[in-house]
């Protein structure tokens, strides 16, 4: 007989038992409160980042920090280092964040081997308990906001570093993975090191990052493609090293206007648009059958066989119990902003989509989505059996088990909340001297509904200077 509750519980006990009522639902209480403590972490931190996400969109950084203070209890080490790093690049604390940031990477050093203890009671409860060790995205968006802070101030092969040390993370949680990534590598990173690697005239060193890029983008296979502004960059670095045979390729690959040549007379100025927040993480509840035939000691293979069932769904006529169980699912944070432009000294450009976040998120959370499922399935599947199990030895220890069960069925839902949506990128070539820059953001019917201006920005004859701004909008 089919069932679409997970766990139902049985409040009626025999006449016999009724004395041990009042005892039994008070120490069941008390189980249900901690289950629910356990069980309820990515709930609770969405829930407490409310007021410093509110604070961060209103540019109030300082009231931002201040929301996250109050945490109580407070969040989890990592989540906190991360979101308090990123704050603090926005307030122009350069130095704090990146302490921040590099209390957040030994953290992620830390977690990526599993403790065994947080991963068994991870079996018997949520993966909520497990400690957060962050997304590979996130791990690498570090480096991102790392290497913005040592170029902020003045150290750019401190930048290089963080560069280099982000597509190393990445070939780790490549070779480790149980689960195939499609992102390996990425794009927006390399093209960062690119740039930061020419602005230093590292030529060979620059030119293998633009390909390192173009590759990235390539098996991202998220609709964004390599960035036209990249062939320009391949263009003049393999005209520089004077690789011809690549220059041939590129020129067939690109349209070449001649766009971003080096000329020695005038700087550069390359402007990283990031816009709205990243797509955040909900529950998504399921059911699962299992149907008669279903051999529910085996765990591990029954969990495989439910995942695949959840993918290739169709309607199954024997039934023996719907298994309910808890996702994390990623939803889209609205934006206004479809564009951005860039302008100073009578000349306006058009930014360039550079890495979509959102994307990325949800496409690298796919990639993990069966491992996820199958994990998720087989400590239900345990659960179940443990309260048939219990309710042959008696009811009230039945519903306990069953209790246990329902209270601590949650699924994880924790991430970097501050992170941007989409970052852009926007450069011009200006004459040596102080300039303003006027940053627009456009929504999708052209109309300009957020901005910056860069007041009195340095820059000398080749030299590139490197700038960022976050619109909320």
């Amino acid at each position: 007989m089919s069932n679409p509750s997970t766990y139902p519980l049985r409040t009626e006990l025999p006449r016999s038992q009724r004395p041990w009522r009042a005892r039994m639902l008070r120490r069941s209480s008390l189980l249900l409160v901690l289950m629910i403590l356990l069980s309820g972490c990515g709930a609770a931190y969405t829930r407490h980042m409310k007021g410093p996400l509110k604070k961060l969109g209103q540019r109030d950084y300082e009231g931002a920090l201040q929301q996250l203070e109050k945490a109580d209890p407070a969040p989890d080490k990592l989540l906190y280092r991360l979101e308090k790093g990123l704050m603090l690049h926005y307030l122009g604390e350069y130095e704090a964040s990146n302490l921040q940031f590099a209390k957040a990477e030994r953290l992620i050093d830390k977690r990526f081997t599993r403790s065994l203890s947080r991963e068994l009671v991870s079996l018997l409860t949520n993966d909520a308990v497990r400690k957060y060790a962050g997304e590979e995205f996130e791990s690498v968006l570090i480096n991102y906001y790392r290497a913005l802070n040592y170029q902020y101030l003045g150290q750019p092969q401190e930048a290089l570093v963080e560069c280099r040390k982000a597509n190393l993370k990445l070939e780790k949680y490549a070779a480790a993975a149980e689960y195939e990534l499609t992102y390996k590598n990425d794009a927006f990173m390399q093209y960062v090191t690119g740039l930061f690697f020419e602005a230093e005239e590292e030529w060979n060193d620059a030119y293998i990052s633009y390909r390192d890029a173009e590759k990235g983008y390539g098996a991202y296979a998220l609709g964004t493609g390599p960035p036209q502004i990249l062939g320009h960059d391949l263009l003049r670095s393999a005209t520089r090293l004077g690789y011809q045979d690549h220059i041939l390729e590129y020129l067939e690959r690109y349209e070449w206007d001649g766009q971003f040549s080096s000329r020695p007379s005038t700087g550069e100025v390359v402007v990283f648009a990031e816009t709205g927040f990243i797509a955040r993480k909900r529950q998504h509840d399921i059911s699962l059958p299992i149907l008669k035939a279903d051999k529910t000691h085996r765990v591990w293979a029954l969990s495989d066989e439910m995942a695949y069932r959840y993918h290739h769904r169709r309607h199954y006529p024997n039934v023996e119990y719907w298994l309910k169980v808890a996702l994390p699912e990623y939803h889209a944070v609205s934006s206004q902003i479809s564009g951005v432009r860039l302008s100073a000294a009578g000349q306006t450009t058009t930014a360039v989509l550079v890495q979509d976040l959102d994307a990325i998120a949800m496409k690298n959370f796919k990639d993990k989505e069966t491992s996820i499922l199958a994990r998720t399935a087989a400590r239900a599947l345990a659960k179940y059996i443990a309260t048939e199990a219990a309710e042959k030895q008696s009811e009230i220890l039945g519903f306990l088990v069953n209790l246990f069960g329902a209270s601590t069925e949650a699924a994880d839902t924790r991430s970097w909340l501050a992170l941007p949506r989409q970052i852009r990128v926007a450069r011009l070539r200006v004459r040596p001297g102080t300039v303003d820059l006027v940053l627009e953001f456009v929504n999708g019917s052209g109309r300009v509904v957020d901005g910056h201006r860069f007041a009195g920005v340095e820059v000398s004859a080749g030299q590139r200077v490197f700038l960022n701004y976050r619109s909320y909008k």
